[in-house]
This record gives structure tokens, C-alpha cells and sequence, in this order.
């Protein structure tokens, strides 16, 4: 065996074992695109190793793009019923992300998006339904389009990606238990930085949440908890909706579902947002913004990443040792108040966070 399968193997061996703790004779589906297929047969291999029962769905990149074109954007979204009783028989579902030319997906108009998208509520319900477990592999995101897309170097973005997916998501336990203490416990969080961001949230004796990369009986009892991104290494919680005083400003590139922004400046007083400006891609903040309804200039959210590996990979920004995101609008999906219909958010790295004026992240480390 070639020491580049060795490696194959030894990352999904990894994830199997200490990310969905994969047990024999459990029905294992793997879904994947073509760049991905390397990856995915190793995952097929190692399942097999362990004495699962794995089976491995193809889509072809070009062939799907062909159906795109030609207006069969709807049919692709409804899935056969021999693919539903697929997903209603695996316990387990590794998730190679697809397709894989990102831009070429978020050029489509709303509609052919949502049309090839509109089997996700089911799926959701399904999963749910059975108790099924689930990743999605962040390594299937790096191909040559999205390198040329994100603007990143190809082989360092695989390379910090391998890196990352083979870590043992349980190094995270300690740092990510102290951090949910002391947002538990605290009442005043104030973040700074020399970019100008000098900001103070409240936090409102609510549950922090740990996303680690893995699926245990504890992600399991939130909801849409029974999937997990690999890698992923943060912490989450919901902040007091009226409270927010100050600057925070960005200095990583956020990818919202519009598309990226970067360098962004939000200016908060008496608990709302007033003003936000961007270096590039404004507009697609202040589209979605200006229907968001009641909640959008809301605080909503406070996020810290935890993963050292993580530098320059795109979408994992506010996984990046200490960095520091905050969203607004909606945030009932952290145990939050706010339903609202919008939702956005920054990241800073390199800031210092402190909660009741104990530093708790400095310098892009967690203390």
C-alpha cells in the first residue's frame, strides 16, 4: 500500500473511531463527488476494517451540471424512494461536500437553488426520525474551483484540512468546558482589538454549546445535532438580545450565504446595530438586511474557535484558535430569543475577550 493510501486510511480511520464511534455491523452510507473518491474509499475500507456494513453513492460533477443546464434542477432535488429507504436504513451517513465548484453554485438564481436544496427538510426528518449519525467532510471542499474561488493555495488548504480532521476532537474537551463555564457564570463580556473593535455584550445565564466535530448523545438531543462538520472546534452561546455598546470590526473574510464579505465594521448602540460597513461585498449584508424584519440589528451571538491547525481554511474562520465571531439577528438555534429571519456575523482573530474583566482570550489564545 502506497504511503498516500496509508494516510487515507489512517484519517478515516480517525474520524470513524473517535468522531461517530463506529460500531460493528452498523449500516454505513458515503456520499461523494468525484475530487472526493480517494477519501471516501478509504472511508469504505476502514468501515469494512471495523466490520460495519458501508455503501458508497457517487455523484458525478459533470453529469450534474448537465441536469442543472438543462432545467432538471427540480428533479435532482427530489430524490428517488429507493434513495430514501437508503438514508432510513444506514445508522451511520458520511457526507462528502458537494458540488464541488461552490461559485458556480452560488451564481444560480434563488430559485434553481432552493429547487435542487428542497429535499433538505425531509432528509432532516428522516435523520431524526431513525437516530441516524452523521458527518460532513470539509476536505471534499478543496478542489482546484474553490481554491481559484476562496483565493487560497490548494495544497496548503488540503494539508491544514488533513491536519485538522485527524485531531482528536477530545483535546478540546478542557479548553471548551472552561470557556462554557465562564460564559455560563459571567454577566459582561467586552472584546477589543487594536483594528478599532471595542465592544461589550451581555450574557444571559444561558447554555454554551461545544461544536467539536463529532456527534455524541449530547449533540444528538439538539436539534439538526446528529450531523457534524469535520473539522470543527468552537464555542457557542447566545447573548442578551437588547445589549450591545461599541465597535466590533473584522479581520477575516466571512462567507455569508450570499456570498463573501470582508474587512466588515459594525457600530452598536443602546443594544442595535447602526451602521455597518464593508471593504468589499456590502451589498450582500445589506440586501438580506433590509427585509430581515424584527431582531436583525439584534446581538445575537458569541462564538470563540479553539482549532490550532486551522489558518487559512475558508467557512472554518470562526473554528480558528481564538478567534472571535459575534452574530446578529436570529439565535433560537443557540438557545436564544430571537426568531428573526436574518442572520450575519464577524470574525476577529488576534482580539482579547474578557468576562467580568477576567481575560479569557488574549492574542489569539485561549486561556
Amino acid at each position: 500500500m502506497s504511503p498516500n493510501s496509508t494516510r487515507l486510511d489512517l484519517l478515516a480511520r480517525r474520524v470513524l473511531s473517535q468522531r461517530i464511534q463506529l460500531r460493528p455491523k452498523e449500516a454505513v452510507t458515503i456520499e461523494a463527488w468525484p475530487a472526493a473518491l480517494p477519501w471516501a474509499n478509504a472511508f469504505v475500507r476502514q468501515a469494512r476494517r471495523i466490520g460495519a456494513k458501508p455503501i458508497l453513492l457517487y455523484d458525478d460533477e459533470a453529469s450534474y451540471w448537465q441536469e442543472v443546464l438543462s432545467g432538471g434542477a427540480p428533479e435532482l432535488g427530489r430524490p428517488g424512494a429507493h434513495e430514501w429507504a437508503v438514508l432510513e436504513h444506514s445508522d451511520v451517513y458520511i457526507y462528502f461536500w458537494g458540488p464541488e465548484d461552490r461559485s458556480r453554485m452560488r451564481a444560480l438564481p434563488d430559485a434553481t437553488q432552493e429547487a435542487l436544496t428542497a429535499f433538505n427538510a425531509r432528509w432532516y426528518e428522516v435523520a431524526a426520525k431513525i437516530g441516524l449519525r452523521g458527518l460532513r467532510m470539509e476536505l471534499a471542499r478543496a478542489t482546484e474551483a474553490n481554491a481559484r474561488y476562496y483565493g487560497v493555495h490548494l495544497g496548503r488548504w488540503k494539508r491544514e484540512l488533513v491536519a485538522a480532521s485527524m485531531r482528536n476532537p477530545a483535546e478540546f474537551d478542557r479548553p471548551s468546558a472552561r470557556l462554557r463555564r465562564a460564559l455560563e457564570r459571567g454577566t459582561t463580556v467586552r472584546i477589543r482589538h487594536p483594528n478599532g473593535t471595542d465592544l461589550t455584550l451581555a450574557l444571559a445565564d444561558r447554555e454554551a454549546r461545544s461544536f467539536l466535530g463529532r456527534v455524541t448523545r449530547e449533540t444528538m438531543k439538539r436539534r439538526f445535532g446528529m450531523l457534524a462538520s469535520v473539522p470543527t472546534a468552537a464555542v457557542v452561546v447566545s447573548v442578551d438580545e437588547s445589549t450591545a455598546e461599541g465597535t466590533f470590526a473584522s479581520d477575516r473574510e466571512n462567507y455569508l450565504p450570499t456570498g463573501p464579505v470582508t474587512q466588515g465594521a459594525w457600530k452598536f448602540s443602546d443594544g442595535r446595530l447602526r451602521s455597518a460597513r464593508y471593504a468589499s461585498g456590502g451589498a450582500r449584508f445589506r440586501g438580506p438586511y433590509a427585509t430581515g424584519g424584527d431582531g436583525k440589528d439584534r446581538p445575537a451571538f458569541l462564538e470563540i474557535g479553539l482549532d490550532p491547525a486551522l489558518q487559512i481554511s475558508p467557512e472554518l474562520e470562526d473554528s480558528e484558535l481564538g478567534a472571535i465571531t459575534v452574530g446578529i439577528g436570529a439565535n433560537a438555534g443557540y438557545g436564544g430569543k430571537s426568531k428573526a429571519s436574518f442572520s450575519s456575523w464577524l470574525t476577529v482573530r488576534g482580539a482579547e475577550l474578557s468576562i467580568d474583566g477576567t481575560v479569557v482570550v488574549k492574542g489569539g489564545r485561549v486561556r
